[in-house]
């Protein structure tokens, strides 16, 4: 149980959720599809602190069931329970070996599961993005949701679903190139192999 499967409360927040989005003139886009029940959701570009902000109204209108990685020392007493009824999920980072089998467990487990992650992992230009997400896709044998934040179309949703075929290297230009598409909320902290960040030499 999350507060995003809550009874009474994950609807009140789905309608706050709804009233946000058009109050900032904001609109969600497509929501996964109910027979991709498990998958890994990845939210970018992600440039801006308000990148949260516009992002977790958007997680309540499309009606998704959120997980995401968090470090583990932050699941502390009452902490931790709050962290993880926000569908937090503590990950030892220092304990790299079981990492992805860890995850493909809770694939498993768990009937709803929408993995969020953020592969640039800093609102810096990042040219090479963390590929961790794409390895678990691969083990927990799951779709892979591109969710761009775009500020021109003033929307967030899912805009593609990919499976993954194994080849690393193709399907991480694929998902480099469906993103240099997409204007994050700061466009100059953006960058991927193909599009260098605008200072960079």
């Amino acid at each position: 149980m999350t507060i995003f499967n809550t009874p009474i409360l994950s609807s009140l927040l789905k309608l706050i959720a709804w009233g946000v989005l058009l109050i900032i003139g904001w609109r969600p886009g497509p929501t996964i599809p109910k027979e991709i029940p498990k998958c890994i959701v990845v939210a970018a570009p992600h440039t801006s602190n308000w990148d949260f902000g516009l992002f977790l109204p958007l997680v309540f209108a499309l009606n998704l069931h959120v997980r995401v990685l968090i470090k583990h020392t932050l699941f502390i007493g009452p902490v931790g329970w709050f962290l993880r009824y926000c569908g937090g999920i503590p990950i030892d980072r220092r304990s790299a070996r079981d990492y992805v089998s860890q995850m493909a467990e809770q694939f498993e487990k768990n009937d709803i599961f929408h993995l969020v992650v953020t592969p640039e992992g800093t609102r810096s230009p990042r040219t090479r993005w963390k590929t961790g997400f794409y390895n678990m896709a691969v083990a927990a044998k799951v779709p892979i949701i591109l969710a761009g934040i775009d500020c021109d179309k003033k929307s967030v949703g899912v805009n593609r679903i990919m499976h993954p075929s194994g080849d690393l290297e193709a399907d991480m230009a694929e998902i480099y190139a469906f993103f240099d598409g997409v204007r994050g909320v700061r466009p100059e902290n953006y960058a991927s192999p193909n599009k260098p960040a605008p200072d960079a030499s």
